[in-house]
């Protein structure tokens, strides 16, 4: 199946945590519908910090700083809508890291918590348009999830949303007051009521147990505990007014700390080593401490705490009283009564949920005096507020999730009638070139020694030696290239060591009757993990379902990623023309070293020669020289029978990574748990990779396999030969022309063998160029 791409903005993991939890439990509600299929672009504000702190490996952090938003990315979607039609002024736009990663994007979910509201200013409710009009502009649909809106009393505040809210996909609003809002305005088509997405992040066991641990060993907590969330949007607005809202707040806990109540102060917004202070309440919460009487009766840790970790020490208050709109949904969620102090409708609409409007301060009317009556009546009302929280919070978290249902119904609609494609290829459907399959990873082998003989990132080495180290197969059935004689050829057994494994670790670029072998298999004592290329994997599989003994005794079976099979020919043509020697020879290691790497000959005496892969062996390989028959009409690429496939990654963003990565397609839940032991133990280093990546990793040969189709279909039918293969792409001229020198080069190869030898190896080089660049549009 297709990938789901989702772009999320205002939202990120550092800084604001009210965003952080909103943004975790859209991705953990999202990732339970997609699961390995779901790809998260991240559109932060915050793209360091975010890196460092993101915890999914499908979540990708793209850099979208307001100024980048606003003075690049803007003036370029416009751009981008007028002039698309002149194709190469379009991919010159689609290279801006913003624009590309919003068109590439199935829809963009805007979790701001609050946007087009008249106080906000007219510069925040600007950037509010922007956000919402970049990715409409570049044709990407956009859900508001549930936030707060209006009042729309500000000329231009109510033109910029009159202008952008109507052509949102969806309006989630998070109370009355917004929908009323918004119906003032006349938008009421494009909008339902789910209360704020925050309600329904998960509560995380290790930050419980460790919170747990942590209160249960200090005495402070086992008194009565108020939680004070202090914010530092909250000061900037009673500055404002002149009202000295951290004096405010000293007085206060001081006469929380007489009435014998400890408090524990909290930044539900945080930026560690910075001395901004928006998104970030540790300055105020610092001074607030600094100038308190009794630290003793205090609590503040001064950190940048994850969402959850907040949450969990808000659960073992007895109360709190909350500054930030996100502190209150935790306190609610953990069924904590919570006393608020706001500036906007969006904490009245949200406390009307619960039926406890009444329980609100405006931060216009904070003062000492009105903060402890306005406490003291809350707290005479405690157990009728917990009482009203335990009544509601099931309903309030059933709305909540509505946000991810109605997101989910838009995603089907959109997954039905997608015309995405990803160039050439149909990326609506990559199940066509991959297979059914379970996840897709990308990683490398821990270990530097396997890495360097590797054709890529060792993972299959690494993975068959850690199922033989921990007993999950007694032996691999694995072959490597050897010389005897000066002869090239090839050694295959089942290694029963993890020596045995490694010394097998290079691909083999040259045709190997393997399944001839098929006794080493069947009269080996246990289980056998075995790795073939996809077509000995597809007569294997073949050969199983008429062995029962044979099926039960291979327990996983791997291949690997095949553009086609070669003649020896292929190998020892360019070695002879560069002088190369196999007599006094034992072994040549096709692909060693970082990218597509190097050639390299041993010899008995340990010596080595090395050659350009790329130049030589490749250049006749890709030209497709010495090619066996079946593999020009071949379209199974990637192991479709294996349990797990595995292959390079050719992306241009791979090519400057220090290590070497590999791809793997999983197919069956035994292999994922073989694979995931692996990576449990450190053996493999691993990664989401997406399906649509995968597809684009091997470009060239999946278009020559199913784009050449027609062409090769219509060359056997003037043979009066038919061949069962899809022909379903689209075949282009230039496509006709690739197969079509393909064809004439297999054949030259084997009829003008002496002939061949003559053409000098650089012209083959650039020849087999000019083919690769024939299959790249």
């Amino acid at each position: 199946m297709r990938d789901i791409v989702i772009a999320i903005t205002a939202a990120s993991y550092s800084g604001n945590k009210g965003a952080t939890a909103m943004l975790q439990s859209s991705i953990k509600q999202l990732y339970d519908i997609y699961g390995h299929r779901l790809n998260i672009n991240l559109m932060s504000t915050y793209p360091m910090e975010d890196k460092k702190q993101v915890p999914h490996d499908f979540v990708k952090v793209i850099s979208c700083k307001p100024e980048a938003l606003v003075f690049i990315a803007f003036p370029l979607s416009i751009l981008y809508i007028m002039l698309k039609w002149i194709r190469p002024v379009g991919y010159l736009i689609e290279k801006n890291e913003i624009i590309k990663a919003f068109k590439n994007s199935d829809l963009v979910i805007d979790e701001a918590g609050v946007s087009f509201v008249d106080n906000r200013g007219l510069i925040m409710n600007i950037y509010a348009f922007i956000c919402a009009a970049v990715p409409m502009l570049v044709g990407t649909p956009v859900v508001k999830y549930s936030q707060a809106l209006g009042t729309f009393n500000s000329i231009i505040n109510r033109t910029l949303a009159k202008i952008i809210l109507p052509k949102c996909k969806l309006i989630c609003a998070r109370g009355q007051i917004t929908l009323a809002n918004l119906k003032e305005i006349g938008i009421e088509k494009n909008v339902i009521l789910c209360a704020d997405g925050a309600f329904t992040m998960e509560d995380s066991i290790y930050w419980n147990q460790k919170i747990s641990k942590i209160t249960e060993e200090d005495e402070f907590y086992k008194n009565n505990v108020v939680g004070l969330s202090i914010s530092s949007v909250v000061e900037k607005k009673c500055i404002k007014l002149n009202i000295d809202y951290k004096k405010v707040m000293i007085e206060f806990i001081n006469y929380l700390n007489k009435e014998d109540y400890h408090v524990l102060l909290i930044a539900n917004a945080a930026r560690m080593n910075s001395n901004k202070t928006r998104n970030n309440d540790l300055i105020v919460c610092d001074s607030v401490y600094e100038g308190i009487t009794n630290q003793d009766m205090v609590r503040w840790y001064h950190k940048e705490m994850d969402a959850e970790e907040i949450r969990a020490y808000i659960g073992k208050c007895r109360v709190l009283v909350a500054s930030r709109f996100h502190a209150m949904i935790g306190g609610l969620e953990q069924k904590v009564p919570v006393l608020l102090i706001g500036w906007s409708h969006k904490y009245q609409e949200v406390l009307d949920m619960f039926h406890l409007g009444r329980f609100t301060i405006d931060f216009s009317e904070l003062q000492f005096d009105t903060l402890k009556k306005e406490f003291e009546n809350f707290m005479e009302h405690e157990n009728e507020i917990k009482q009203k929280i335990l009544d509601n919070l099931e309903t309030v978290q059933t709305s909540s999730r509505l946000n991810i249902e109605y997101v989910n119904k838009i995603l089907n609609d959109i997954e039905i009638n997608s015309k995405k494609k990803a160039g050439l290829l149909n990326i609506n459907n990559p199940d066509i070139y991959l297979g059914e399959h379970i996840a897709c990873r990308m990683g490398y082998s821990s270990d530097e020694v396997i890495r360097r003989n590797a054709a890529s990132g060792g993972m299959v080495t690494a993975l068959l030696c850690h199922l033989l180290e921990t007993n999950q197969i007694d032996g691999a059935w694995v072959t490597k290239s050897v010389i005897e004689n000066g002869k090239l050829n090839y050694s295959t057994y089942i290694a029963t060591t993890t020596d045995g494994i490694k010394d097998c670790s290079s691909s083999i670029y040259m045709d190997m009757p393997l399944l001839k072998h098929i006794n080493l298999v069947k009269e080996f004592q246990g289980k056998v993990a075995v790795v073939l290329t996809p077509c000995l994997m597809r007569a294997l599989t073949i050969i199983m379902e008429e062995d029962i003994a044979l099926k039960d005794k291979i327990v996983l079976k791997l291949s690997l990623y095949c553009s086609g099979n070669h003649l020896q020919r292929a190998t020892l043509l360019p070695l002879e023309k560069l002088g190369i020697s196999l007599q006094n020879a034992n072994r040549i290691y096709y692909r060693r070293g970082h990218w597509r790497g190097m050639s390299t000959v041993v010899y008995q005496d340990g010596t080595e020669k090395s050659l350009s892969y790329t130049k030589t062996i490749c250049a006749y390989k890709n030209a497709y020289f010495f090619a066996k028959n079946p593999c020009m009409t071949c379209q199974d690429h990637f192991g479709k029978t294996s349990d797990i496939s595995f292959g390079d990654i050719w992306l241009k963003e791979m090519k400057n990574n220090p290590i070497k990565h590999t791809s793997c397609i999983i197919r069956k839940k035994r292999a994922l748990v073989m694979y995931q032991s692996a990576v449990k133990a450190g053996t493999i280093i691993d990664k989401h990779i997406s399906n649509a990546e995968i597809v684009h990793s091997q470009k060239r040969a999946l278009v020559f396999k199913y784009n050449c189709a027609k062409a090769k279909v219509a060359y056997y039918n003037k043979q009066g030969k038919s061949i069962p293969i899809d022909i379903s792409a689209k075949c282009k001229w230039n496509h006709k022309l690739a197969y079509y020198l393909a064809n004439k080069n297999n054949e030259y190869s084997k009829n003008y063998y002496d002939r061949l030898k003559k053409i000098p190896m650089p012209l083959i080089y650039y020849y087999m160029c000019f083919i690769r660049v024939l299959l790249s549009f």
